[in-house]
């Protein structure tokens, strides 16, 4: 990786949402650190790093590195770390019975969920956001079009770490007009999303739901859902490897490309 591209990649940690996260998942141990000594007595229990604080740390690294694994990319798994850091130091303030502490540092972490999300890649991408309800109409009105739309809800975190894999995807594979790369918000249109059997609630474990569509139909969809609804694969990681091996989107670029060749050397 060049200097710069590393650069540009890091340049993406100023951002409120990961700054303000790593901040927070270190607030523990920067409080301990940097508050006076005399001060510090009036805290906590314990003004100094103590034998339980290294055993809370110890646990919070072994999960990291077993969770980490299930990374979808390096932010992806910045966020893992962080949310797992914080909630080290909510059990941390309890073991030093700091309590409004722990209140006020759980209503921080809080505040951060809710006004600084994940921010959606800039610069420009294939993906078309689809802002109607009707597109199980537009799908069906042009066969000759292969859709793949990924339905998600902006509050969704599985959702928001996905949301670098598939502008990945679209970048590969979405520059063709009759292969579309197209997004969908749940959250914005749920009566649409009741016809596509996408679960928008608050628990589901349905987001983000990856559907292809070839000629005006459903051909495959991840995670799978059986006829009660119920998902079947939830766990599985939704990776560019595993997506474009299981969907098969180069070779539909491949067959769509030579498609808009054909009939460009027939106008011609």
């Amino acid at each position: 990786m060049s200097s710069s591209l590393l650069l540009s990649n890091l340049r993406i940690l100023i951002h409120p949402h990961y700054s303000l996260n790593i901040f927070l998942s270190v607030f523990y141990l920067l409080l301990k650190q940097l508050i006076p000594k005399s001060l510090c007595s009036y805290i906590f229990i314990n003004d100094t790093i103590t034998t339980q604080d290294t055993q809370v740390l110890l646990l919070l690294a072994t999960i990291i590195t077993i969770r980490g694994r299930k990374a979808l990319t390096w932010l992806h798994y910045i966020d893992n770390v962080c949310k797992y850091s914080k909630m080290a130091n909510c059990l941390l303030f309890y073991r030093e019975e700091s309590y409004v502490l722990l209140i006020f540092y759980a209503i921080l972490c809080l505040l951060h969920f809710l006004f600084f999300p994940s921010p959606e890649p800039t610069g420009k991408t294939n993906i078309f956001y689809y802002r109607a309800n009707n597109l199980d109409n537009e799908i069906r009105a042009d066969p000759r079009l292969t859709w793949f739309v990924c339905f998600y809800a902006p509050w969704s975190p599985p959702c928001q770490n996905f949301s670098s894999v598939f502008v990945d995807l679209s970048t590969r594979f979405g520059d063709l007009k009759t292969f579309k790369f197209v997004k969908f918000d749940v959250n914005r249109y749920p009566a649409e999303a009741t016809k596509f059997k996408i679960d928008t609630s608050t628990f589901s474990k349905q987001l983000p739901t990856l559907v292809l569509f070839q000629d005006g139909k459903e051909v495959k969809r991840r995670p799978q859902i059986d006829v009660k609804g119920r998902v079947l694969d939830s766990q599985r990681l939704l990776t560019a490897d595993y997506l474009i091996d299981e969907f098969g989107l180069a070779e539909i670029y491949t067959r769509e490309a030579n498609k808009i060749k054909a009939n460009t050397k027939k106008e011609q």
